[in-house]
């Protein structure tokens, strides 16, 4: 494990994603997992960042690197 758990409270997994939330333009960001842990970042497991929805009006923008699948 990378030390790092997921954000999700009764979650247990190893993060594997970043979000950010950008509220000027109503979107959500998920991409991999942040070198550093970022203080207005939510580290997500794999499950919870492929489940993951934005609130109404909101765009989800999801960066991938190539061979990952979330």
């Amino acid at each position: 494990m990378n030390g790092r758990p997921c954000s999700k409270v009764t979650c247990h997994d190893e993060a594997v994603a970043t979000l950010t939330y950008d509220y000027a333009d109503s979107m959500v960001v998920v991409g991999p997992l942040s070198t550093t842990v970022e203080p207005h970042g939510y580290d997500l497991c794999e499950r919870h960042a492929e489940r993951l929805s934005a609130p109404q009006g909101w765009q989800v923008v999801r960066h991938v690197v190539l061979g990952n699948d979330f």
